[in-house]
């Protein structure tokens, strides 16, 4: 029997989830019951032992699971890769503006916003691509996306890229109300010392400035749960000690009867910008989409 993307997407799920299958389940949107079945059906079909277990709990990869696990990322990148090539070729024929923005910037700030423009502009068809600042970057720099809006710094050379801030806020941690640290009314980052951390995978902008601020306080091995979903994330803090280190703005979608937030004492700081490719003369059409995008956002910021 093949393999296919969607078991080569829950086996990774389940070890980028330390092995907690209500965790994997939670983050791809299954039961666990669905998840305990696939894993014993992959395991009988292919006959292949994936998983260390211990009191029938699973506990690590087998070494085949190790070798089973590098290549189904690699995969699974290809896949995504070969997926973003046939979407933009196929937009770029159409003459679609193509605009590039993280998932929770998209749904805190632009929800609305570019439905109404639509409306508003029959001519105008915006295609819209949600992925990390640093994917983004990159689909901008190689032409796959005509506006990209990044989480500061954006690392782009700003004689090729016109570039606009357009939002200025900061990280904040997201946790349990029975977490010890909701007593505090305000955190340093050596409150976090010892507690299980959280936040957006490695591949999102957000990722590296926690990252860095942690390794400052020598708090980095303690990031133990990262996710693409927010509310993954915020969900992970309920009945647990472990503390999600996310944007503030996501304090809108909190349940506060089993979450709360707490801003830091030395925030890091969350930012994000307006960016394209500078030219001596843009299409009219996306030339108001970006102008429209910066005169709405940015004087409310300034």
């Amino acid at each position: 029997m093949k393999l296919n993307i969607l078991q080569l997407y829950y086996f990774v799920n389940i070890v980028e989830c330390n092995f907690n299958l209500s965790l994997a389940a939670k983050k791809i949107h299954i039961s666990q019951p669905a998840l305990s079945q696939f894993i014993s059906t992959f395991e009988r079909d292919h006959e292949i032992e994936l998983f260390n277990r211990k009191n029938s709990r699973l506990q690590g990869l087998t070494t085949a699971g190790k070798e089973v696990y590098d290549y189904a990322i690699k995969i699974l990148a290809l896949s995504d890769e070969l997926d973003h090539i046939i979407h933009y070729e196929s937009l770029r024929q159409k003459g679609t503006i193509r605009i590039g923005l993280p998932s929770l910037i998209l749904e805190t700030y632009f929800a609305a916003y570019f439905p109404k423009l639509s409306v508003e502009n029959k001519e105008i068809q915006i295609s819209i691509s949600e992925d990390g600042s640093h994917a983004l970057r990159q689909k901008l720099i190689k032409d796959d996306l005509d506006i990209a809006i990044l989480i500061e710094p954006t690392l782009l050379d700003e004689k090729v890229y016109e570039q606009h801030t357009i939002c200025f806020d900061e990280m904040v941690a997201f946790l349990s109300q029975n977490n010890p640290l909701a007593k505090k009314n305000r955190l340093n980052w050596r409150d976090l010392d010892k507690y299980p951390l959280a936040t957006f995978k490695s591949s999102f902008m957000t990722h590296q400035l926690v990252s860095e601020k942690l390794e400052e306080n020598h708090l980095d091995s303690q990031i133990l749960f990262t996710s693409s979903s927010w509310s993954y994330l915020m969900d992970a803090t309920q009945d647990t000690d472990i503390v999600t280190i996310l944007p503030r703005p996501v304090e809108k979608h909190l349940n506060r009867d089993l979450s709360t937030i707490r801003k830091f004492k030395d925030p890091i700081p969350f930012n994000f910008t307006i960016c394209r490719a500078r030219h001596e003369k843009h299409e009219p059409l996306k030339d108001y989409v970006f102008n429209q995008i910066v005169s709405n956002f940015a004087p409310a910021n300034t």
